[in-house]
C-alpha cells in the first residue's frame, strides 16, 4: 500500500511538472489536499483566448428557497468556463452535525446540477465555529486556495479568519490560522509576481465598515500596485467602490435575504457575467429581468438612496381618549442633497379612516426642510387599539451626477394614544390563559402597510397585557391552521410570536430606525423581546449579542386546537434598569409569524406598523403604566 501511494504522488509529481503554469485550457491549482479539494473540477468548460465565469452571491441568511437551484441550469446556457462563489452557501450556524451534513449535502445536490467546475468560499454561515471549520476541512479542504487560469490569477480568502462576524476580534476556530493565511497570501503573490490580472473572492467586504476590518489593509499593502479587482458579498445590497483605483465589487444575493426593491437600491437576484478581457474583466449583473453594469449601485448611489431615506421622519403626535374621532399624524421632511428635490404624495385612508384636506406637492431647494401634517378623520369612534392605518406614499425626484434619480418612500397614516397598561396580578407563565379574563387586542388583518405578505386568511391572533409586581406579561392566542415547528431551525425561520418591549425615556423610546441601523447603534439590546415558538428550535447565533434583551422575557408556548397559546412574562428589572430608574412607559410590538411547511412565503402579521420596518409610525404602540408608584 505504501509503495502504491508512493508511486501514485510520483505520477502527480511528473504530470504537474510537464504542465506550464498558466497554460492555455488549464487550471493550475495549489493542490494542498490529496482527496479533499475545494472545487467540483478542474477541466475548464473554455477553449477561447479570452474567457468567462460566472461569480454567484449569497444563497442564505435569509433564503428564499428555490432561488438558487433555478440558477443553475441558467448558469449552465451561459457555459461560462467555471463558477466562482462568494460565500454562504449553507445557513449553518449549528453545532449539530447531523443538520451541517444535511444543510452540505443539500447544497451539494444543487452545484452537481453544473455542467462547469464550481468554486467555493467560505462565509460566515459557512463557518461560525470549530466544527464547521473541521466539517468544511473535511469534504472540502483548504478554505483558503488559489488557482491560475490562461494567465490570471484567483486567490479565495477565508474573511472569517480576519474576524468573524459574531466576534469581529477573533479568528474562526478550527484548523487555520490567520497568520498562515497572511503568510499564504504573501507566499502566492511572490510566486506570481506579474500576472495578467488577480482576482481577490473573499466573503465579507471588510473595506465597507465604519473602520476597515481586521488586516485587511496589510493585505492591500501586498497587492501594491499590481492589476487586481475584488469581489465580496454578505451585506445582501450590490455596490461598487473604488479603492487604490482598483474595482471592489459587493455582490447582491442568488437567493439569500433581500427586500428586492430593484437595481437602484442594489437589491436584486443575480449573477456576475465576468468577461476577462486584456484590460481586465469586464462585469455584467444578469437579472431576471435584464442585465445591468458594474453601475448599476454606485457609492454615490447609495449615498443618495440612503439620504433620501431619511428625507421623511415620521414624527410623534399623541391623541387622547380611548377613541379616534378626528386628527392629525406629521412628518418632518427635509433634504439632505445637493440639487432640488421634488415629492408628490398619494395619500390613501383605511377601513377606519379617510384623508381630509389637501396633502400638496412639495419641492425644497438644498438643505431645506419643513413639517407637515395630514388630517384623518373616522366614521365612527375607532378605539385606538383596534385602528387599521391608511398610507402616503412620497414619490421622489432629484438628480445624481446629470442622471434623473426617482425613488419612492412609504409610511403608515396611523394616529396613536397612549394606550393604558392595566395593573392586576401575575399570571403563571405556563401557557393557560384561563387565568387570562380578557385579550382584547384582536389582530385579523395586516398592521403593517409595507410588508410582502398581506395575506391573513389562516392566521390570527388575540392577545392582552398587564403590569404586575413591576413586571410585564402577554398572553396571546393564536389561530394557524398549520403548524411549523422544527428543532433544526432558527427560532426565526418557524411559527412563533414575537413581542418586544421598549422602557427607555423618549426620545430613544418614540423613535423609529431601519433594523441595521439599531444593531449597530445597540438599540436592539436594549429592547426586551423574544421568538416564542413551539419546539426546542436550536439556538440562533447570528442574533447572540441579544442574549439579554432576550433572557429578560420567560416565556411558554402549548398547542391547541386551532392554534397555539404564547405566554410571557418581561422583567420589571430589565426594563428599569434601560430606562435608568421605575418605568412608567413602554413601546410594545406583537407579531406572530406563520410559515406554513407546503408555501415558500411566510407571513408576519404585525399588530402595528413596524418601528423598524420602512413604514413606521412615531410612538406606535405606547402604552402608561397605571399601577401608583411603591412608597
Amino acid at each position: 500500500m505504501r509503495n502504491l501511494l508512493i508511486a501514485r504522488l510520483c505520477a502527480l509529481l511528473l504530470l504537474v511538472c510537464a504542465m506550464p503554469a498558466g497554460a492555455s485550457g488549464t487550471i493550475d491549482v495549489d493542490d494542498t489536499a490529496v482527496e479533499a479539494t475545494p472545487w467540483t473540477s478542474l477541466t475548464p468548460n473554455d477553449a477561447d483566448d479570452l474567457f468567462h465565469f460566472v461569480i454567484v452571491a449569497d444563497r442564505t441568511g435569509g433564503e428564499r428557497r428555490g432561488v438558487f437551484p433555478a440558477a443553475m441550469p441558467k448558469i449552465n446556457l451561459l457555459e461560462p468556463a467555471f463558477v466562482v462563489s462568494v460565500g454562504d452557501l449553507i445557513e449553518g450556524y449549528t453545532e449539530d452535525q447531523a443538520q451541517l451534513d444535511r444543510e452540505w449535502d443539500e447544497f451539494e445536490r444543487f452545484v452537481a446540477e453544473l455542467e462547469t467546475p464550481f468554486f467555493y468560499a467560505a462565509g460566515n454561515h459557512d463557518m461560525s465555529n470549530a466544527l464547521m471549520a473541521e466539517t468544511w476541512q473535511r469534504r472540502f479542504g483548504p478554505s483558503y486556495y488559489r488557482f491560475t487560469y490562461k494567465d490570471v490569477l484567483f486567490m479565495v480568502l477565508n474573511s472569517e479568519l480576519f474576524g468573524m462576524v459574531s466576534d469581529p476580534e477573533s479568528a474562526v476556530p478550527g484548523p487555520w490560522t490567520q497568520a498562515e493565511q497572511l503568510a499564504f497570501i504573501e507566499r502566492t503573490l511572490a510566486e506570481y509576481p506579474d500576472p495578467r490580472w488577480t482576482i481577490v473572492i473573499i466573503h465579507q467586504p471588510l473595506w465597507d465598515y465604519a473602520e476597515v476590518r481586521g488586516d485587511w489593509p496589510l493585505v492591500e499593502e501586498m497587492l501594491g500596485d499590481r492589476d487586481y479587482t475584488v469581489f465580496a458579498g454578505h451585506f445582501h445590497r450590490y455596490v461598487k467602490h473604488v479603492r487604490n483605483d482598483r474595482k471592489y465589487i459587493t455582490l447582491a444575493t442568488t437567493g439569500g435575504g433581500s427586500r428586492l426593491r430593484g437595481p437602484v437600491y442594489g437589491e436584486f437576484d443575480h449573477i456576475a457575467w465576468i468577461t476577462m478581457t486584456d484590460n481586465g474583466p469586464r462585469i455584467a449583473n444578469l437579472l431576471i429581468d435584464g442585465i445591468h453594469d458594474e453601475n448599476v449601485s454606485t457609492t454615490a448611489t447609495r449615498a443618495t438612496i440612503g439620504s433620501l431615506r431619511n428625507a421623511i421622519v415620521s414624527l410623534p403626535v399623541l391623541g387622547e381618549g380611548d377613541y379616534f374621532e378626528s386628527g392629525s399624524v406629521a412628518f418632518r421632511i427635509s433634504n439632505p442633497h445637493d440639487a432640488e428635490l421634488r415629492l408628490s404624495p398619494l395619500a390613501q385612508g383605511g377601513p377606519h379612516l379617510r384623508v381630509t384636506g389637501e396633502v400638496s406637492e412639495l419641492v425644497l431647494g438644498p438643505g431645506e426642510a419643513e413639517r407637515i401634517e395630514i388630517q384623518l378623520q373616522a366614521d365612527t369612534p375607532v378605539a385606538y387599539g383596534a385602528l387599521a392605518p391608511g398610507r402616503i406614499t412620497w414619490s421622489m425626484e432629484t438628480v445624481l451626477d446629470g442622471r434623473p434619480l426617482a425613488v419612492q418612500s412609504k409610511f403608515a397614516l396611523l394616529p396613536v394614544a397612549p394606550l393604558p397598561l392595566p395593573a392586576g396580578t401575575a399570571p403563571t407563565v405556563d401557557g393557560d390563559l384561563t387565568d387570562w379574563d380578557d385579550l382584547p387586542f384582536v389582530v385579523d388583518r395586516q398592521g403593517d402597510i409595507d410588508s410582502r405578505n398581506t395575506r391573513a386568511e389562516d392566521v390570527s391572533y388575540r392577545f392582552g397585557v398587564r403590569e404586575a409586581g413591576g413586571d410585564v406579561y402577554f398572553g396571546i392566542a393564536v389561530t394557524d391552521d398549520k403548524i411549523d415547528a422544527s428543532e433544526h431551525d432558527s427560532p426565526r425561520y418557524q411559527d412563533h410570536a414575537l413581542i418586544t418591549v421598549d422602557a427607555r425615556p423618549d426620545p430613544e423610546r418614540s423613535r423609529n430606525y431601519p433594523v441595521f441601523e439599531a444593531m449597530r447603534a445597540g438599540h436592539l439590546e436594549k429592547i426586551a423581546h423574544d421568538y416564542m415558538t413551539l419546539s426546542a428550535a436550536r439556538e440562533d447565533k447570528v442574533i447572540a449579542f441579544l442574549d439579554d434583551a432576550r433572557a429578560a422575557v420567560e416565556w411558554r408556548t402549548v398547542r391547541t386546537e386551532g392554534g397555539y397559546n404564547a405566554e410571557a412574562k418581561v422583567s420589571g428589572t430589565f426594563l428599569d434598569d434601560v430606562r435608568g430608574g421605575r418605568w412608567d412607559v413602554l413601546r410594545i410590538g406583537v407579531a406572530v409569524a406563520d410559515f406554513d411547511p407546503d408555501e415558500t412565503a411566510s407571513v408576519y402579521l404585525n399588530w402595528q406598523p413596524w418601528r423598524m420596518g420602512n413604514a413606521p409610525v412615531a410612538a406606535s404602540g405606547t402604552f402608561v403604566r397605571e399601577s401608583a408608584p411603591p412608597e
